[in-house]
């Protein structure tokens, strides 16, 4: 009972201590704790996994990088897997700091061997958000008559039929925000859309899903750490989630093991009562 009692005495630094180790070990060496797939992760995957060797893909960035934490884990695992499965991705945004996103997340697939204007390209940043958005997933060569290294998109052989979104086999977009400006814009053009989208945005589109006006979501973290399990290439996400779960379990235990030493004192007599010598 004596060390049952000592618990609520632990220096906070040792706590805090244990708790940094807990989220780094699993950021390191990924344990793999399970986690179930939502529905929404199966239906994105079932269209993604239904893409052949050659398809074209448009990823939209519409995040901001504050939002990045919550939405880059997901464009991460779809293009980690598109590209293994040696897909085509065209880039585009009407968010400005997406050409830097895009641009960062490309470079080492670059470096590993992926050619720019075959494997994948960047059409950069249109200004005009909603408007620039309908303009695009209407005629992309016409609305970025370069790209953002300077070449004539009407050059680029990933773009060799490709006018607009009817062109392509699916259309992914990542944001910070609302679901809707491409429902409305994208959606009806008779391409299959996907959001990757933050956590707290979810519930407002997932009436879009159940409407078929969008063929899927892919939720935060979460939903990048599902579709890392889905596709065998456990990563980033899912190493994030582990350590999310292992940093909510110690937290758990330090709140039970602080209570059963709160108990312990109580039951030897009033908490910071001192006995009176006589």
């Amino acid at each position: 009972m004596d060390v049952l009692s000592k618990l609520g005495d632990i220096d906070n630094r040792i706590l805090y201590i244990i708790l940094i180790l807990v989220l780094l070990i699993p950021m390191v060496r990924p344990i793999g704790i399970p986690i179930s797939i939502g529905p929404w992760t199966r239906t994105s995957f079932a269209v993604l996994s239904s893409l052949k060797s050659g398809d074209k893909v448009i990823f939209d960035f519409g995040y901001n990088v504050d939002g990045a934490p919550d939405v880059e884990p997901i464009a991460q695992a779809v293009m980690a897997d598109l590209f293994k499965r040696d897909i085509k991705i065209i880039c585009v945004c009407y968010n400005a700091q997406g050409v830097m996103i895009a641009e960062k997340l490309l470079r080492p697939y670059e470096e590993q061997g992926k050619v720019y204007g075959v494997d994948f390209c960047n059409l950069g940043y249109v200004a005009g958000e909603e408007t620039a958005l309908a303009a695009y997933a209407r005629d992309l060569k016409k609305t970025f008559p370069l790209d953002v290294r300077g070449n004539h998109t009407a050059t680029l052989p990933i773009l060799e039929g490709v006018t607009g979104a009817p062109d392509v086999e699916a259309w992914v977009f990542f944001t910070d925000g609302g679901a809707e400006p491409w429902v409305r814009q994208v959606g009806p053009l008779n391409v299959p859309v996907i959001g990757g989208l933050i956590t707290v945005s979810a519930p407002n589109a997932e009436p879009f899903v159940q409407s078929g006006q969008l063929a899927g979501l892919l939720i935060g973290l979460r939903g990048a750490a599902e579709y890392e399990i889905l596709t065998n290439n456990p990563g980033a996400a899912v190493a994030a989630m582990d350590a999310q779960s292992l940093g909510h379990l110690l937290l758990i235990l330090f709140i039970v093991f602080g209570n059963i030493a709160f108990f312990v004192k109580r039951s030897k007599g009033p908490i910071g009562s001192k006995e009176v010598s006589k």
